[in-house]
């Protein structure tokens, strides 16, 4: 009888452990081309959990970068995920050195913040979604066309990017070729968005 017992309640505790991982899991991110009249402009959802100095906005690509630097883009998983991320084999990354480079927890904010606001959005061609938290900005830019997506998707480049470049001490970004174009990444807080000629 307490083998049974202790059997169940073993059980019970691992599936509740394993439920937020699995709903995370199910919650994959969308990215596609927006048909129609774009609406004006706007920033992302702020969670309201968010820590006091979070700040999302919305903002124009105005450093332009050669699309020649960039390399095929790898996951290298990160020790702290349970799931594995998606990388479409034409995307394409770059790492560059910043001094000052912003620090990597600052940038983990943004990534956990993004990805819990749970946000639909319309980014205007040429437009760019921005993310703030201490030393670090991240970016979500259409590069192209006016395109949909959703704060999952954004999260996942990001954290492709924290990964590939920011815990590495650089800052960078990773570029989607395929339409709808896109570029996202991280930079010092403050500095110039980057974008890629890939239209």
């Amino acid at each position: 009888m307490k083998v049974s017992f202790l059997t169940t309640l073993f059980l019970g505790v691992a599936l509740a452990l394993e439920t937020p991982v699995l709903e995370r899991r199910a919650r994959a991110g969308t990215l596609r081309k927006f048909n129609g009249a774009a609406p004006p402009p706007r920033a992302a959802k702020v969670p309201s959990s968010a820590p006091a100095g979070y700040k999302t906005s919305v903002a124009t690509a105005n450093v332009k970068l050669s699309i020649d630097s960039l390399t095929p883009a790898t996951l290298r998983r990160r020790e702290d995920q349970v799931e594995t991320r998606q990388v479409s084999a034409s995307d394409f990354f770059e790492c560059y050195n910043a001094n000052p480079a912003p620090r990597p927890q600052d940038c983990d904010v943004i990534v956990d913040q993004v990805s819990s606001s749970n946000d639909l959005l319309i980014v205007s061609a040429s437009s760019c979604l921005v993310f703030s938290f201490g030393t670090c900005q991240a970016f979500f830019c259409s590069l192209c066309t006016t395109l949909t997506t959703d704060t999952n998707f954004i999260a996942d480049q990001l954290d492709i990017v924290d990964a590939l470049c920011v815990e590495g001490g650089q800052t960078g970004s990773i570029v989607g070729e395929d339409a709808p174009q896109w570029d996202a990444g991280f930079t010092y807080a403050g500095a110039g968005l980057p974008f890629y000629d890939v239209c």
